[in-house]
């Protein structure tokens, strides 16, 4: 049986979703709710791995496509050439480590990078952990996640991912560019004060909105022209 080299390859390249087995994990507090961010519905990410099922329309030739469903996902270090590069990546003399090894999430356990059956088949499997379902989860020892839960769907009502990027891509092919800037500079502005405004009420801190909102409509990434 291969080991795991510990060269650290896929750890770098970014951690992982979360999958509904993976709540107990997050109300013992071994992993943080500000380690969480939201991938909404409609938001562009790779999809290699999942055989389609997480993608809303059929991957690009690059993987991409927008999402069907909502991810919970590890954010990442954030900087250099791998942006999502898990928080809990340790090298130390060329060997990477794991700092919450004991406590590590589905896909983490699933994933071998020369056996990649087992985490296709859980990626595959669409056993996602959504905020509906952690906030549910937490309302027994959170006596503010019914708020997030209301908070979480407001904002999705009125600041959808999917249409913002729709319109992002619109600007590509209409004749009205100056009509489609203004409506997305609008819905950057909604979206920006709803934030400030949750956060000056004390619904939530700021290193919880990535999770219960997602992240800024202005920081999503917009797909490129396919290759």
């Amino acid at each position: 049986m291969p080991e795991c080299r510990r060269c650290g390859h896929c750890c770098r390249l970014g951690g992982p979703t979360l999958m509904r087995g993976d709540a107990d994990r997050l109300l013992d507090g071994m992993l943080p709710l500000s380690a969480l961010v939201c991938l909404r519905r409609g938001e562009w990410a790779r999809h290699d791995g999942s055989r389609g099922t997480t993608a809303d329309a059929a991957p690009r030739g690059d993987d991409l496509a927008p999402l069907a469903c909502e991810m919970l996902k590890l954010a990442g270090a954030g900087g250099g050439l791998h942006p999502w590069q898990c928080l809990y990546l340790r090298e130390t003399a060329g060997q990477a480590a794991c700092a919450i090894h004991d406590h590590r999430p589905q896909q983490c356990r699933a994933l071998f990078c020369e056996a990649p059956q087992a985490v296709e088949d859980l990626l595959a499997s669409g056993d996602f952990l959504s905020r509906a379902e952690l906030f549910a989860r937490l309302a027994p020892v959170e006596p503010r996640a019914s708020l997030w839960q209301e908070l979480a769907e407001a904002h999705e009502q009125t600041c959808p991912a999917g249409v913002y990027l729709h319109l992002c891509q619109e600007l590509a092919t209409t004749p009205d560019v100056l009509a489609v800037r203004r409506e997305l500079a609008e819905k950057e502005r909604y979206d920006e004060a709803f934030r400030q405004l949750c956060v000056e009420r004390g619904a939530l801190e700021p290193e919880l909105l990535p999770l219960v909102l997602g992240r800024p409509l202005r920081d999503l990434p917009r797909p490129g022209p396919e290759r």
